[in-house]
């Protein structure tokens, strides 16, 4: 099941209309149907690096459609190389094309994360903050969001997702002046699979944390925990989500959620930003990551 999770879990390929029901029915065959809170089981097919095992039935697939032969340029297997790269080099975005796979963890990496410089705990859960670590490197980098996610993928980690309060206001305490922003993890359901009415309209019921398929809130909720900005660049200034730069330049969707720190005079808040934008990031412990380092990796000790 942990090998299934990986095997359906990415956000990059692009499938075909006539590809996409069978890839449906495949991952329904193999992952037990969940509750409200495991919503995105469904489409999590449409997501992640494809193995050996399924090379052979895809071809078949796309040859009884009538499609091109599929392709998986991603990272073949779980590797426990640990091998540092801010950019992984054997999976994550093709800058040329905006698409890309996105990477197993590698065991010597999730062994090392609690070891090196900016990693906090709370909760239970180690936090790795980009801009603490020892390495002027590393703690100058920024990513876009597709190759922060695998950055931290490689450790066993995901971006950050903030499901309580208390949560948030444990990192907000991280956030000084020289943090501008950075990315979380939260995603617009805005790709194919994602016309379920219940994620309309988007901009307000269409948001999810990419790191566990959790749901955010509605956006505009005034009870349930949510920090969206008041304002942002829209001219005349609108609430966010506000999907600036494509309705109002001409650019990209603004669909991954990004932290900006008091960027229009409006404090710490939540941001929709285009993903191709470069930030600092912190990572967050994911269990199912951890839990399949573990089963993979036996001879390696992963905290």
């Amino acid at each position: 099941l942990l090998l299934l999770q990986y095997l359906l879990d990415s956000r990059s390929m692009k499938l075909s209309r006539t590809t996409l029901p069978v890839l449906v029915l495949l991952s329904l065959a193999f992952v037990p149907q969940q509750t409200h809170g495991q919503f995105f089981n469904a489409v999590r097919n449409l997501f992640s690096p494809v193995q050996n095992l399924f090379r052979p039935i895809m071809r078949g697939v796309n040859q009884l459609f009538g499609g091109a032969r599929f392709q998986d340029n991603g990272t073949k297997s779980p590797q426990a190389t640990g091998r540092d790269e801010l950019f992984p080099s054997d999976c994550g975005r093709d800058p040329d094309k905006g698409t890309g796979k996105l990477c197993f963890p590698d065991g010597i990496l999730c062994q090392e994360r609690v070891t090196r410089g900016g990693v906090q705990r709370f909760g239970g859960h180690n936090y790795w903050f980009s801009w603490q670590d020892n390495d002027p490197s590393v703690r100058n980098a920024k990513w876009d969001w597709f190759n922060a996610r695998n950055y931290c993928r490689k450790r066993c980690m995901d971006l950050v997702s903030f499901e309580t309060q208390q949560e948030y206001d444990w990192v907000k305490g991280f956030i000084n002046g020289n943090v501008p922003y950075f990315w979380t993890s939260g995603r617009l359901c805005d790709f194919d699979g994602c016309d379920r009415p219940d994620f309309f309209p988007k901009n307000i019921n269409g948001w999810f944390w990419s790191a566990n398929q959790a749901r955010l809130s509605p956006t505009n909720s005034s009870s349930a925990f949510h920090d969206w900005s008041f304002t942002g660049g829209f001219r005349p200034p609108r609430r966010q989500p506000d999907n600036r730069e494509q309705l109002q330049q001409g650019g990209d969707s603004e669909s991954c959620l990004a932290v900006l720190n008091n960027f229009y005079g409006d404090n710490i808040k939540w941001h929709d930003v285009a993903c191709h934008h470069e930030k600092p990031i912190i990572c967050e412990d994911v269990e199912g990551h951890l839990a399949f380092a573990r089963q993979t990796f036996p001879n390696i000790r992963i905290p």
